[in-house]
């Protein structure tokens, strides 16, 4: 049965979804064998541009260090190649075109009998779109084991090392992150409580002899390594303990040396079984630590697990296998198919015309006896020394047909030529776009850094028919209306325009400059320096979807004032979403609260 061909990226990704989502539903706290682990990074967007070769290049490094035998020329090169020694095998597919360049790798381990565990590593790429990284640990044995230990989180933390990421919209981090100031320990303890938080956090707290966090690396540097792609690391000094305790409890905090693993859903009402500590005696050497380290990577490990796969927007090994399959190879083939005509050509019996390449040697002339020899010799050459029989037209024959296999692949080369440079000259385009963007952002902050503020030249509108111009003009390329918001405006009666447009005017300058830095979480909450009864907050049960730019979006956040009252005239709502292809906030209703199956 042939393989299904598929439209899109989207549509392949929106499939493959689908066959995990029944296991994803199924999961339970144990790491059982049947499930899928799974983790996902996006390339932040001031990377390199050769981020995606960069991250095929060390997974590569990393696979060659693991096996015994170096990998093939191909490997090295980025084609697709198999190779196999005693206890692993492993293959990589690639699919390479105008719109996309997908690259995925497959390692099988075999080291035990009843033993299989399959990981998996897939770098996508799409025109317009982010480098996708993709991630997967299977364990396919009859007698499933801790799949847990063949999840690579050193080579992720390899990867995040040297390559700028983020990880559902935050940046990616692999290392302890040290809570050394009040305003860094307030900001934690908003993410440890928020009901919405998907990662666990370890917290490793540092003995009060130590002075800063210094000599708490040794220790929480090798669990951050660990961790990475599953869970945060906070390191916490002493005098930062005590804030912890005073925010959850003493049962439910960690001091003096402990670490704690805090799971998502945690509160100061939570059972503490839940969310284990550890004590400073149980990590007094490096049997206690390594102990440590492999629990709070299960207890990471399962969360995970217990999530699901929702982030999974990457293929994995298996989707882009087939598609590769399914996928035709153009010129090659065709080139291929002229090769494979002339080599059976040549080999064709006699009686029908020969072909070759210009490379062979060439035929002589069929022998013609001389009319002087015979007369002298009283007799004609025998037919078996004029040698082969030549049908007439053959050499007319051969001519014509190889005129018309040279003129094929000519044309086939040129339509090859020409595509290239039109695809050069598109990146080259899209490469200077993204420059006088980045120009633009650069001079905009240069001017703020300064004092000054590059859009007081233009006023906030007074009227509701004021507004739409006005993002258009002072907020352009930042702040995008969809068309339904723009016609919800011209009905509009809320009263403070004022507000509405210092709220858009936020989401264009400080949300958007932190959701380029990687995701900003004071961003999240009260927004103070527009009024304190301003908050950005996800939609929960009002989310709905839109369509933009031909592609159907979640609408997941939502600026909200006047809380207690649904009156158009007092009750302020902006609902938006962000575009990572553009790099904009997309407002898709305001200002009134939308109605939905909840409200």
């Amino acid at each position: 049965m042939p393989a299904r061909r598929y439209k899109s990226f989207e549509e392949l990704a929106r499939v493959e979804r689908k066959q995990h989502s029944a296991s994803a539903r199924r999961t339970s706290p144990r790491v059982a064998g049947s499930e899928r682990l799974w983790i996902q990074m996006d390339v932040a967007a001031h990377a390199q541009p050769s981020a995606g070769r960069d991250c095929r290049s060390i997974v590569l490094e990393w696979l060659e260090r693991g096996l015994r035998d170096r990998l093939p020329g191909r490997a090295l090169r980025h084609r697709p190649f198999w190779h196999r020694d005693a206890e692993a095998s492993c293959r990589a597919v690639r699919i390479r075109g105008p719109e996309r360049d997908w690259w995925a790798l497959q390692v099988e381990r075999t080291a035990d009998p009843g033993r299989q565990v399959t990981t998996s590593l897939t770098v996508a790429t799409n025109r317009g779109h982010p480098t996708r990284i993709g991630v997967e640990v299977h364990d396919r044995s009859a007698a499933p084991g801790p799949a847990v230990e063949e999840y690579p989180s050193g080579l992720v933390a390899e990867i995040a090392g040297r390559i700028p990421l983020l990880q559902n919209g935050r940046r990616f981090v692999c290392d302890p992150i040290l809570l050394d100031t009040g305003k860094a320990m307030r900001g934690f303890l908003d993410k440890l409580v928020d009901p919405m938080r998907d990662m666990p956090f370890a917290v490793v707290s540092l003995p009060p002899p130590e002075p800063d966090g210094d000599m708490l690396a040794p220790t929480s540097g090798p669990l951050a390594r660990a961790l990475a792609g599953l869970a945060v690391v906070w390191a916490l000094p002493p005098a930062m303990t005590y804030r912890l305790s005073d925010a959850v409890g003493k049962r439910l905090s960690a001091f003096n040396g402990a670490w704690r693993f805090y799971r998502p859903g945690f509160s100061d009402r939570s059972d503490r079984a839940r969310h284990p500590l550890l004590l400073k005696d149980r990590l007094a050497d490096e049997r206690g630590l390594d102990a440590a380290t492999r629990r709070f990577r299960r207890l990471a490990v399962e969360d995970r697990l217990r999530f699901g796969h929702g982030d999974r927007d990457t293929l994995g090994f298996d989707a882009v296998a087939n598609e590769a399959e399914a996928t035709p190879r153009g010129t090659k083939r065709l080139v291929a198919f002229f090769r494979g005509a002339i080599r059976r050509s040549s080999a064709a019996p006699a009686g029908r015309p020969l072909l070759r390449r210009r490379a062979d040697v060439s035929v002589p002339p069929d022998p013609v006896p001389s009319r002087s020899r015979s007369h002298r010799d009283g007799a004609a050459t025998a037919p078996a020394e004029q040698g082969p029989e030549r049908h007439p037209g053959a050499g007319e024959g051969e001519s014509a047909l190889r005129r018309e296999l040279t003129e094929a692949l000519d044309k086939a080369r040129s339509r090859g030529d020409r595509h290239q440079q039109a695809q050069r000259r598109a990146e080259a385009a899209e490469r200077e776009n993204g420059e006088l963007r980045k120009r633009v952002e650069q001079l905009t902050g240069l001017v703020r850094s300064l004092g000054g503020d590059p859009d007081a030249a233009i006023p906030f509108p007074v009227e509701w028919d004021q507004v739409a111009d006005w993002c258009d003009q002072s907020l352009a390329d930042r702040v995008s209306l969809t068309g339904s918001a723009r016609r919800e405006m011209g009905g509009a009666e809320f009263t403070n325009v004022g507000l509405a447009a210092q709220c858009l005017s936020w989401l264009g300058r400080e949300y958007r400059d932190g959701r380029l830095r990687g995701g900003a979480p004071d961003l999240h909450g009260r927004i103070g320096e527009i009024d304190e009864g301003v908050f950005n907050l996800p939609c929960g049960g009002d989310a709905f979807e839109c369509t933009w730019n031909r592609r159907r979006r979640t609408v997941d956040w939502h600026i909200k004032n006047g809380a207690n009252t649904r009156d158009p005239r007092r009750c302020l709502r902006i609902y938006y979403f962000w575009d990572e292809d553009t790099r904009t906030v997309v407002v898709a209703s305001m200002p009134s609260h939308r109605r939905s199956a909840l409200t």
